[in-house]
C-alpha cells in the first residue's frame, strides 16, 4: 500500500487532486442521472404525450385518404408516425419504465384511450444501432396510428454530452492544478538545492526567498542559519589564528634560549617538543581554514588526481599500487580539498602500513575508492574515535612519525562535505582498509 503513495510533495498533492476530482466526477454523474430520471425524464414524457395526443386528434379529424400523408408530415427524426388499418404492435411487450410513464401521461391527457385502444411494444433498427419504443393508438373509426419513439437514443446522447462535458472540465481543472502545484513546489526544490550546495560550500548562494509566505519564511530562516554558521567558523578561525600568533612569540623565545644550552641532548629534546607544538598549531589552523575555504567547485577526473598522488608517494620511495579504469566518471568537487583528503589517507597508509593498494570501482551513481595497507590496522573499538581531532593511536603513532591526529579528521570532513562517506574495516592483508564513497550526483 505504501508503494502506491507518491514520495514527493508534488506527487502527493496531485494524487489528492486526482482522487478528489474523481470522486466529484462520479458524484456529479450520479446526481445528473438522478435528475434526468426524476425531472428531465418526466418533462420529456409529458412533451411526447402532448405531441401524440395532438397527432391523434389531427388524424382522427381527417378523412382516411389524407391520414398517411399527414402522419409523415408530422414525423421527425425522433418521432415516426404511421397510419394503418391494423395495429403494427401485434404482440404487446411488458411495459418498461419509460413506457409506463408515457402510458400514464397519455391517460391523463386523453382518458378515452382505454387499455384496449393503446398498445406498447419494441422494435429493433440494427442499421442504426438502437431500439424504438412503439405505441399504437386506435382512432374512433377503428384504424390505428403507430408512433416510433426515439426518446431512448436522445436521452443517451444527452447523457453522453454531459459526461463528455464533465470529463473535459475535470481534465482541464486537473491540468491547471498540476501547473499550479509545480509552480508552488518550485521554491521547495530550490530550497533543497540550496541546502545541497551549502552542505558542500558554506559560501555558496543561499536559498531564493520566493514563493508562498510560508516558504519565504523558511528560506529566510535557512539563509540566516547559513550566515550564523559562517560567522561561527570565521570567528573560530580568527580566534585560533590569534592564539597561534600569540603562542609563536614565546615559542621563538624558547627556541632561542634552548640554543644556549650546553647539554646537547636536552637541547635536542626541547627543540623536538617545540617543533611538535608548532606543527600542531599549524595543522589546527590549516584544518579550520580548510573548513572556511571558499574554493570554487569544478569537475575533475578523479583517476588523474589519484595517479598524481600515487606518483608523489612513489617518488618519495613508498610502494603504492593503483588499480582502476583509465578514466572514471568526472566528479564535481572542490579539487584542492579532495586532493588533500585523499593525500592524507594515502599518507597514513604508507606511513603506518608500509605498502598501499588503491582500488577504484565505478558504480551507477557513485565512485568507491578502497585503500588497503599492510600495517597493524585499527581495533574495531577505536575506528570511530580516530576521526576525532588530535586523537592518535599511541601503539602505532609517536612523535617520530610527525602525525598530529588531524589527517583522518580532515579527510572525513571533506568527503562528507561532498556528499560522500568514509569507513574503516580490516583489510584482507591484515592491515587497515579505508573505503571512500563519493556520489557522482552530489551538488558540490
Amino acid at each position: 500500500m505504501r508503494a502506491l503513495i507518491p514520495d514527493t510533495l508534488a506527487g502527493r498533492t496531485i494524487a489528492i487532486l486526482v482522487l478528489g476530482l474523481g470522486l466529484f466526477h462520479l458524484w456529479s454523474i450520479w446526481i445528473y442521472q438522478i435528475g434526468t430520471e426524476n425531472l428531465l425524464g418526466s418533462r420529456r414524457d409529458g412533451e411526447l404525450a402532448g405531441r401524440l395526443i395532438v397527432a391523434l386528434h389531427a388524424l382522427d379529424a381527417l378523412p382516411p385518404i389524407e391520414r398517411e400523408g399527414t402522419a409523415h408530415a408530422l414525423s421527425d427524426r425522433n418521432l415516426n408516425i404511421h397510419w394503418s388499418p391494423m395495429s403494427l404492435v401485434t404482440e404487446p411487450a411488458a411495459d418498461g419504465e419509460q413506457a409506463r410513464a408515457l402510458r400514464v401521461r397519455l391517460h391523463e391527457l386523453a382518458p378515452e384511450l382505454t387499455e384496449n385502444r393503446l398498445r406498447f411494444g419494441y422494435a429493433d433498427e440494427p442499421e442504426q444501432h438502437h431500439h424504438l419504443l412503439l405505441a399504437s393508438a386506435q382512432l374512433k373509426d377503428g384504424t390505428w396510428v403507430t408512433f416510433g419513439l426515439d426518446a431512448f437514443r436522445r436521452a443517451a446522447a444527452a447523457e453522453h454530452d454531459v459526461l463528455g462535458s464533465l470529463t473535459a472540465m475535470a481534465v482541464g481543472i486537473l491540468l491547471v492544478s498540476i501547473l499550479l502545484v509545480r509552480s508552488i513546489n518550485a521554491p521547495l526544490r530550490a530550497l533543497g538545492d540550496a541546502a545541497d550546495r551549502i552542505g558542500a560550500d558554506l559560501s555558496a548562494a543561499g536559498a531564493p526567498e520566493v514563493g508562498p509566505r510560508e516558504i519565504r519564511q523558511v528560506a529566510r530562516a535557512f539563509n540566516a542559519m547559513q550566515a550564523r554558521i559562517r560567522r561561527l567558523i570565521d570567528d573560530r578561525t580568527q580566534t585560533l589564528a590569534a592564539i597561534s600568533h600569540d603562542l609563536k612569540t614565546p615559542l621563538t623565545r624558547l627556541r632561542l634560549r634552548a640554543g644556549f644550552l650546553d647539554d646537547v641532548e636536552a637541547r635536542r629534546t626541547i627543540e623536538a617538543d617545540l617543533d611538535e607544538m608548532e606543527r600542531m598549531l599549524d595543522s589546527a589552523l590549516a584544518f579550520l581554514r580548510g573548513e572556511a575555504t571558499e574554493e570554487a567547485s569544478r569537475t575533475i577526473d578523479i583517476m588523474s588526481v589519484l595517479r598524481t598522488i600515487c606518483d608523489q608517494q612513489l617518488d618519495a620511495g613508498h610502494e603504492v599500487i593503483l588499480l582502476g579504469p583509465p578514466r572514471a566518471r568526472r566528479l564535481a568537487c572542490r579539487p584542492t580539498a579532495i586532493k588533500r583528503a585523499l593525500a592524507n589517507l594515502l599518507d597514513n597508509a604508507v606511513k603506518y602500513g608500509r605498502r598501499a593498494h588503491v582500488t577504484v570501482d565505478e558504480q551507477a551513481r557513485e565512485l568507491r575508492l578502497v585503500i588497503d595497507d599492510e600495517g597493524p590496522g585499527v581495533p574495531a573499538a577505536e575506528r570511530e574515535r580516530v576521526f576525532d581531532p588530535f586523537y592518535r593511536l599511541e601503539a602505532s603513532r609517536s612523535r617520530d612519525t610527525g602525525g598530529t591526529g588531524l589527517g583522518l579528521t580532515i579527510a572525513r570532513t571533506v568527503i562528507r562535505a561532498h556528499g560522500g562517506e568514509i569507513a574503516l574495516a580490516d583489510a584482507p592483508s591484515g592491515g587497515l582498509r579505508v573505503a571512500v564513497t563519493l556520489s557522482t550526483n552530489a551538488r558540490s
